[in-house]
């Protein structure tokens, strides 16, 4: 678990998450608009996508809080 945490507070995930998260609204938008499925999602499904990765970077954001939060718990110990 504490590897994991490690790996989540990166700013670098963050970032990852929140390009992910635009590139695939900017998809949804434009099968929208084209009227097609690409790849064979229909744009519903690249909105639930790029939803999910907006709920990775507020896990991430409270990842970071929580490990702050140990960390200075640890300090006044």
């Amino acid at each position: 678990m504490k590897k994991l945490t490690e790996c989540m507070t990166r700013p670098a995930c963050m970032c990852s998450l929140g390009s992910l998260g635009v590139a695939l609204l900017i998809i949804g938008i434009v099968t929208a608009a084209m009227k097609v499925s690409f790849g064979g999602f229909a744009p519903i499904y690249w909105f639930v996508l790029a939803f999910a990765c907006y709920l990775g970077i507020i896990w991430v954001v409270l990842m970071r809080i929580l490990s702050c939060l140990e960390k200075k718990a640890e300090s006044k110990a």
